[in-house]
C-alpha cells in the first residue's frame, strides 16, 4: 500500500499533470468573456444600473434550465457593477436557497450578512424578518439580494406559505418600513419554468417586474465553450477536438447544459491523470459520465433535512413498494432510534411528494378496488446508493452500523 501512495504522491510532486489550471473548470470560475450570453448580460446590466446612482432597480427573474449560464452571468454583471458603486451602504448578497435548505436558514444568512445575529432556532419567521428589516432601515442599507434556486423557497407544500410570505414582505420592504433611504431589490434565479405557479397572486404582481430567459446551449455552442476552457485548463494536446465534440454531444443532446459539459471535461481529465495518461480518451469520458450521475444523486440525498432522510431510509425497507401507512410506521421506528420526535402522517405524505419531485422515489396513486385509492411508494434509485449517501450523516452512520 505504501508503494502505491508513494507513486501517487511522487507523480503530483514531480508536476506530471495534464492540467494547467484546474480552477478554470470549477463551478466558481467566471470567464472574463462569456460566450453566447451578450443579450442577457446587456439586459441585466441595464435593469440593475440605477443602483450606481443609489436608486432602486426593478426586481428581476432569471429563468432557464440547469447549466444555461444564469448564475455565472448574474455574478459576472454584479462583479462589474461593484466597480461603479461607491456608496458603502449598498450591498450585493448572493444566496443559494437549495443549499441553505430552509426559509429560516436563508433569512439567517441574510441577517448574518448585514451584521445581526440570528440564533440557529427559536425565533418565528416573522420575528427574524422584523429584525432584518429594522437593521436594514437603521443602517440605511441598499440591498441587491440574489436568490439562486429561488423556487426552493416555495416549491413544496411545507414551504409554500412561509416562502410566499418571505418574498412578499421583501418585495414590499420599502412601503412596509416607510423608508426612502434604504431598499431591497431581488434578483431571483430559477431552473423551474413553472416557478411563478408556486407564488400567490400578491407575490406574482410584486416580484414579476422584469424577466430574462436563458435558452439551452446548442451542441455547437457547447463545443466552443469547451474549447475555450480547454485552452486555459489543460496542457496543449491533452484534449483532442474529437473528445470536445463527444463531451458536447453528451451534454447538449438533452438540455444544452454547459455546467454538465464542463464537469464532464474536468472528471474525464482527473480519471486520465490518475492512470498516468497523457490525453483524455473516450473511455475516460464514459466512466466520468457514470460517476457524475451517481454523484448528483448522492449530493441530493446528503443535502436533505433529517426527517426527509428518515422517510427515504424507511422506503428502502420496501423494495416492491408500499403504502404511506406502512412507510409511516417504519419512519416512526427510525425516528425513535435516532431520538427524533416523529412528524405527523400528513406531513410525511408531503415529504414523500417532495422526494417524488426530486426523482428519488416514485409515488403514484393506485386504485385498490373496495379498499379505495392509495399511493404505492418505492425507490427509483439503487438502495445501496441511498445507504452510502446516508452514511455522510453521523447519526445515520451509527444507525446503519447497528443494522
Amino acid at each position: 500500500m505504501s508503494e502505491f501512495l508513494d507513486k501517487i504522491f511522487n507523480k503530483v510532486a514531480s508536476g506530471e499533470t495534464i492540467f494547467k489550471n484546474r480552477y478554470v473548470l470549477s463551478i466558481d470560475y467566471i470567464p472574463e468573456k462569456i460566450l453566447f450570453r451578450d443579450e442577457q448580460i446587456k439586459k441585466i446590466g441595464e435593469i440593475l444600473s440605477p443602483v450606481i446612482k443609489g436608486l432602486k432597480p426593478s426586481n428581476l427573474l432569471l429563468y432557464g434550465k440547469t447549466g444555461t449560464g444564469k448564475t455565472m452571468v448574474a455574478k459576472y454583471v454584479i462583479n462589474k457593477l461593484t466597480n461603479y458603486v461607491n456608496d458603502k451602504a449598498t450591498m450585493f448578497l448572493y444566496l443559494n436557497c437549495r443549499l441553505n435548505g430552509t426559509p429560516y436558514k436563508v433569512l439567517s444568512e441574510i441577517g448574518n450578512s448585514i451584521g445581526i445575529k440570528i440564533p440557529f432556532t427559536g425565533l418565528s419567521i416573522n420575528e427574524v424578518q422584523n429584525r432584518i428589516f429594522n437593521a436594514l432601515k437603521e443602517k440605511s442599507i441598499k440591498l441587491i439580494l440574489v436568490l439562486d434556486e429561488i423556487d426552493f423557497l416555495v416549491n413544496s407544500p411545507s414551504k409554500k406559505e412561509v416562502g410566499n410570505d418571505i418574498l412578499y414582505r421583501f418585495t414590499r420592504y420599502d412601503s412596509l418600513m416607510n423608508t426612502n433611504d434604504s431598499f431591497v431589490a431581488i434578483v431571483g434565479i430559477s431552473n423551474d419554468l413553472r416557478f411563478m405557479e408556486y407564488l400567490d397572486g400578491r407575490v406574482q404582481s410584486s416580484l414579476r417586474s422584469e424577466e430574462v430567459l436563458f435558452p439551452p446551449y446548442s451542441v455547437e455552442e457547447l463545443k466552443m465553450i469547451l474549447n475555450e476552457r480547454v485552452k486555459e485548463a489543460f496542457v496543449e494536446g491533452a484534449v483532442s477536438d474529437e473528445i470536445i465534440s463527444l463531451i458536447a454531444a453528451y451534454s447538449g443532446s438533452e438540455h444544452g447544459d454547459a455546467r454538465r459539459a464542463v464537469d464532464l471535461l474536468r472528471v474525464s481529465g482527473e480519471l486520465a491523470e490518475r492512470e498516468g495518461a497523457k490525453t483524455i480518451e473516450e473511455r475516460h469520458v464514459k466512466e466520468a459520465l457514470k460517476n457524475i450521475e451517481k454523484d448528483k444523486v448522492s449530493e441530493a440525498i446528503a443535502s436533505l433535512p433529517v426527517h426527509e432522510k428518515s422517510v427515504l431510509y424507511a422506503i428502502t425497507f420496501f423494495p416492491q413498494g408500499e403504502t404511506t401507512g406502512h412507510v409511516y410506521i417504519k419512519y416512526q421506528e427510525i425516528c425513535n432510534a435516532l431520538g427524533l420526535q416523529p412528524l405527523t402522517q400528513r406531513r410525511i405524505s408531503s415529504i414523500i411528494n417532495e422526494l417524488d419531485m426530486l426523482g428519488l422515489v416514485s409515488a403514484p396513486v393506485i386504485n385498490r378496488g373496495r379498499h379505495g385509492r392509495s399511493k404505492k411508494i418505492q425507490l427509483t434509485i439503487n438502495k445501496q446508493q441511498v445507504i452510502e449517501a446516508l452514511r455522510s450523516d453521523e447519526s445515520f452512520r451509527m444507525l446503519l452500523d447497528r443494522a
